[in-house]
């Protein structure tokens, strides 16, 4: 689990409040043109003397920006332009910016991401990208794949998870208060049915290697742990994957390795016995932040360090014009020390 997760809006507002240059609002109205909020007190024409930008962070018209063009005191009413895509509602949760644009914040943040590429770190779990397959030769034999590309964003790979290769069944009922063993055989108190547990969640049991029928109406019970799974309201079968993945299945280290060209390949012993065609992988490894473009997009990075090293990127005329020198010189002492989120124990090396 990451240690640091905040969207880029919340980094945004973090760094254009260091600056003292936010101003948060929620309207109570508006139009494609206008915001109304009543939490806006200034004088007449206040927000477009100054030239205030008006970007939108969240709800409708998310990520656009316009020009504050007239300010109502009166009717405490923003005026933008050009038009919003659409009519301004309760949700569109907007920003005021007078000293830098969102274009500005933006870059300068992704600046400070890049700066830091390689040295920090960020886990990275990639469950899509690769998918075992298999050919067929001349002589109608079945030829697996042995080398797949990887994701261009991991740096480091220290773990490899086949989806659960084994069909089974899902039995949704009222679970018992503690936890089931994984592995442990669970019997149909009518049907008779076995199998092995595969894993438990709050609502249903998942059994695999199954033997008979399980019905709906029984309890099912754990042979080790005594847990049971009660009145049992469906039995669903369920196919090998469908995303689960289970600790038995991960590849242990002599069975894989990593191919150092360029897309890299990773690259699975030949002598590995189960290639099982259609299955997923789970990778776990590290890999850079990448940079963001959307409000939503998540910064992985210590959010204290990444908004003073953003401040050294701002443009600086406008730093100048602002009398932020002070503030200019202060981030660039602080961001000087570059936090470091080094690579797992167990780490291969993906990018040289």
């Amino acid at each position: 689990m990451a240690l640091f997760s905040n969207t880029l809006a919340v980094i945004r507002q973090y760094l254009s409040s260091a600056v003292g240059d936010l101003i948060i609002g929620t309207p109570d109205s508006g139009t494609s043109t206008t915001i109304v909020d009543t939490m806006l007190r200034r004088e007449d024409d206040y927000y477009n003397k100054l030239g205030y930008e008006c970007y939108i962070y969240a709800g409708t018209n998310i990520g656009e920006a316009r020009e504050v063009v007239d300010w109502q005191k009166g009717i405490n009413t923003l005026t933008l332009d050009p038009a919003f895509t659409a009519a301004i509602v309760t949700t569109s949760l907007y920003e005021l910016h007078r000293i830098f644009t969102e274009l500005d914040y933006r870059k300068a943040i992704n600046l400070s991401i890049e700066s830091i590429a390689g040295k920090y770190l960020v886990d990275i779990k990639d469950e899509s990208t690769i998918q075992l397959t298999s050919t067929t030769d001349n002589l109608g034999n079945t030829v697996y794949t042995y080398e797949y590309a990887l994701p261009l964003s991991l740096m480091y790979l220290h773990r490899v998870i086949t989806e659960d290769a084994t069909a089974g069944v899902k039995l949704t009922g009222t679970i018992s208060d503690a936890s089931f063993t994984n592995g442990e055989t669970i019997t149909g108190l009518t049907s008779g049915a076995t199998g092995e547990l595969a894993y438990d969640a709050a609502t249903y049991i998942r059994v695999r290697k199954v033997s008979g029928t399980f019905v709906t109406g029984e309890t099912a019970t754990g042979g080790t742990s005594g847990q049971t799974c009660s009145a049992i309201t469906a039995v669903a079968s369920e196919t090998a994957g469908m995303g689960r993945w289970l600790n038995e299945d991960e590849l242990r280290p002599h069975e894989w390795d990593i191919i150092t060209s360029y897309p890299p390949k990773l690259k699975l012993n030949q002598s590995y016995p189960t290639i099982d065609e259609g299955l997923l992988l789970r990778l776990e490894g590290q890999g850079v932040q990448p940079i963001v473009t959307a409000d939503t997009d998540v910064i992985y990075l210590p959010p204290a360090w990444v908004v003073q090293k953003a401040i050294t990127f701002l443009p600086q005329n406008k730093i100048q014009s602002n009398n932020l020198e002070e503030t200019y010189k202060a981030a660039v002492l602080i961001s000087a020390r570059e936090p470091l989120s080094l690579p797992h124990p167990r780490a291969r090396r993906i990018v040289e």
